[in-house]
């Protein structure tokens, strides 16, 4: 008697490739998009899988289609199957070692929060390598080679998963000998306001919930990039504007003080991005989940010193009443 035949000689990889693809990604369009052909390659690529498996994998509702049960169990099956193949390849190929991650996040962030973490990722994952780009422009789907994205500038697309990091928090911060020159009145007229071009708005919105008027004519020393803003604070040039979590340390360790006690808690998150196109890729995923973890830390961290303040004043929302009262 011969043998049954296996039902996989009955089915073409690009079928169960495209399945995946669209029960992970939500459509035919976006799966389209990630295997870079047409959605109608993508349905007829569906109907013969579903011709081989003579079963539908997909209710029609006009021009919505939604996975069937089946589907989704097959689907969620093939999405592991996948990342063993590629470890495999990886390993088979004497790839494994190189494994890399490129992410793209602001500058100052990866100066001040990101880059003084690595060594202990390094240190876990040895294997992983990280490459960074540095930019304030908002994420898009052009970027075909970044893995995540640090972000206040994204707009909800289907072509990236978002996870919101936290919510910085906005102080101001000198050194000592700066806050003493301020006097017990605060008075900024007595030094230079240290300002980012990036975050012109950061003064105004800062000053309005202070309650205190923006149209005056105090000096301001502005430099390119917010890197360089914290540089000019800690080299006592004035007062600035910092993002609380990136000067924790800082704060703790008295190299700075807040001479000012009203926070300003931004409009927007902070938010980590990740392409749906590369989410099978193991480095990128293993990064992903170290950098979330990361982040609850450095919300509790940030918690706990706006708990243990000895400052009085209310944690102010950044809202558009308060930025309309600042312009």
């Amino acid at each position: 008697m011969p043998a049954r035949a296996s039902i996989l000689s009955r089915l073409h990889l690009h079928g169960l490739r495209h399945l995946e693809a669209v029960v992970r990604l939500g459509t035919f369009e976006a799966a389209a998009r990630e295997l870079n052909v047409t959605s109608g390659a993508v349905s007829q690529q569906i109907r013969r899988l579903e011709e081989g498996l003579g079963v539908s994998l997909f209710q029609r509702f006009g021009n919505r289609s939604e996975p069937t049960d089946a589907a989704r169990q097959i689907a969620q099956t093939l999405s592991e199957a996948f990342c063993q193949i590629e470890q495999a390849l990886e390993i088979g190929t004497g790839k494994s070692g190189s494994a890399s991650v490129k992410i793209k996040l602001y500058q100052t962030w990866a100066n001040r929060w990101l880059i003084p973490r690595l060594e202990a990722f390094s240190h876990m994952y040895p294997d992983i390598s990280v490459e960074f780009e540095t930019g304030i422009e908002s994420v898009n789907a052009g970027w075909a080679d970044l893995d995540m994205a640090l972000s206040m500038r994204a707009e909800d697309s289907p072509d990236y998963t978002r996870v919101p990091l936290f919510t910085p928090h906005l102080v101001v911060v000198s050194t000592p000998a700066v806050a003493e020159r301020l006097g017990p009145e605060v008075n900024l007229s007595r030094t230079a306001r240290i300002a980012s071009r990036n975050r012109m708005e950061d003064w105004p919105n800062w000053m309005a919930a202070a309650g205190l008027s923006a149209d005056d004519k105090k000096p301001l020393m502005v430099f390119s990039n917010s890197t360089l803003l914290y540089e000019a604070a800690l080299a006592g040039n004035g007062v600035a504007i910092a993002q609380l979590e990136l000067v924790l340390q800082d704060l703790a360790d008295g190299r700075l003080v807040r001479p000012a006690p009203t926070i300003i808690e931004a409009a927007s998150p902070i938010v980590l991005l990740r392409p749906v196109s590369r989410v099978r890729r193991t480095a990128a995923s293993v990064f992903h989940d170290w950098l979330v973890a990361e982040a609850a830390v450095l919300r509790a961290r940030t918690q706990a010193y706006l708990a243990a303040s000895s400052q009085d004043e209310p944690v102010t929302r950044l809202t558009k009443a308060v930025i309309s009262s600042a312009t």
